[in-house]
């Protein structure tokens, strides 16, 4: 009976303007070194609402070379010029683009590794708190949604626009830290091993809501609709959190979030985001 219903709901949404069976959709967030996780769930979700006997959908980069901006990404969205986008929210994308109020990362995204200078170890040996932290300076992408969470928390930091240079900035010692997701911190210094004096932080982490939602332009009603039931349809069958696990599984037992000092950082959700459900991976 739920296969049956799934087929007319399928079905019915291919009659909808916006939605095509076996149409590729453009992306502009393709760097699969950052992307890779959010890419692949969505392939999952195209692959389990095609139809059968229609051709594969894929998700193909808009133009080749690096990735645009967040901003850009959000102009080309808004032209129609790409079909989605994941990231986190803010009150303005939520009142501008259609969004999936279901976190991608199920919460991860919000506890945070710090990457410092290895001759900064001493300095975060002292740190025990917020108080502690703010006598130490961040560097952070400007353009990033929550680079406002520096300064409600009373944290120094140096925002850079060009954020491929955040990493070479911090071994210059511009600043002390360049806090980063779970999944990303081992990874970005493996991506630069020429970067030798850098290093993951090792006591503390950071912690705060950050969830990601894919975002569609209000035209794509359908294209909205097919992912809202592929999310639906992949939670309920396993496959999202077997995908999850897959892709942040190591990580997670590598950072021992247990054994970690946690900072907690204020920084409230945008009107309109529900709470965050309590992490299945903590546990």
């Amino acid at each position: 009976m739920k296969q049956w219903i799934q087929r007319v709901w399928l079905a019915a949404c291919l009659l909808l303007p916006g939605l095509v069976a076996g149409d590729n959709l453009r992306i502009c967030q393709a760097d699969s070194s950052r992307y890779g996780y959010r890419i692949a769930l969505a392939q999952l979700i195209l692959d389990k609402t095609r139809l059968p006997g229609t051709r594969i959908d894929r998700l193909l980069p808009l133009a080749t070379g690096r990735d645009p901006s967040q901003d850009r990404c959000l102009a080309l969205l808004r032209q129609g010029e790409v079909s989605l986008l994941y990231l986190p929210p803010s009150e303005e994308r939520l009142a501008e683009f259609d969004a999936i109020k279901i976190d991608l990362h199920q919460g991860i995204l919000g506890y945070r590794l710090l990457l410092i200078h290895r001759k900064d170890q001493e300095l975060f040996a002292q740190v025990q708190g917020l108080e502690q932290l703010r006598n130490l300076v961040g560097g952070f992408g400007a353009q990033w949604t929550d680079f406002k969470l520096f300064e409600r928390n009373g944290l120094p930091v140096v925002g850079v626009s060009q954020t491929e240079n955040l990493l070479a900035m911090l071994e210059a010692g511009r600043f002390q830290y360049f806090h980063r997701g779970l999944h990303e911190a081992w990874a970005e210094l493996e991506q630069h091993p020429e970067l030798t004096q850098l290093m993951v932080e090792p006591r503390l982490a950071l912690a705060y809501p950050l969830p990601v939602y894919f975002l569609f332009n209000k035209k794509d009603v359908a294209l909205r609709q097919r992912f809202e039931r592929g999310l639906q349809i992949i939670r309920n069958d396993g496959s999202f959190k077997a995908l999850f696990l897959r892709e942040f599984g190591p990580t997670l037992a590598r950072a021992q979030l247990k054994r970690r000092l946690i900072i907690r950082i204020d920084y409230p959700l945008p009107a309109g985001v529900p709470p965050a459900e309590p992490p299945f991976w903590l546990n």
